[in-house]
């Protein structure tokens, strides 16, 4: 009998294993009711290329080689490995650094919200004010300035980033 459940605990830990959480995040369009923790990425995506960013948050990038996007996965190191949670999930095929190593599932024909990459600033803008209160900065994305649009809802936030009036980057997050 603990043979089968040992057996039957590694196969849902396997099963667990192949779920695409980037792609799974950006459908659903919001964090709630589940945060991942950064354990959850790990297991599924590997280590990243990381590095720590003028915040003192930890920046984990990884790339897509089917959509050639890059995926940065934020997190805060002030919080116990064990109990650390994903803060940010953006995707971009604007790089921030050289190629990230590690890969992630294919993100082909991702949007957030209805909207994609590529797409017109007036998409995004509609969809975060659907989605919440809204917020506009600006912001450096690898070697460009654009304007970052979010959208917050109970704790959580759809952003997209702007460059020409087009949709650069998207993200998702918890947190203001």
């Amino acid at each position: 009998m603990a043979i089968a459940l040992l057996s039957a605990t590694a196969q849902v830990e396997a099963k667990d294993a192949k779920v695409d959480l980037v792609s799974k995040v950006f459908r659903d369009g919001e964090y709630t009711p589940h945060v991942y923790l950064e354990s959850e990425i790990l297991r599924r995506y590997g280590e990243g290329d990381m590095a720590t960013d003028n915040a003192g948050l930890l920046r984990r990038r990884y790339w897509d080689p089917s959509t050639e996007w890059e995926i940065v996965i934020v997190s805060n190191p002030d919080i116990g490995p064990k109990y650390r949670t994903i803060d940010e999930i953006r995707v971009s095929p604007v790089l921030t650094g050289k190629q990230a190593h590690s890969t992630t599932e294919s993100l082909k024909g991702l949007t957030l919200r209805g909207v994609g990459i590529g797409d017109p600033a007036s998409s995004a803008e509609s969809a975060t004010r659907r989605y919440g209160q809204t917020h506009r900065s600006k912001e450096r994305l690898g070697l460009f300035d654009v304007e970052r649009i979010c959208g917050y809802l109970d704790g959580t936030s759809i952003c997209f980033d702007i460059r020409e009036e087009k949709v650069v980057a998207m993200a998702v997050g918890a947190g203001p």
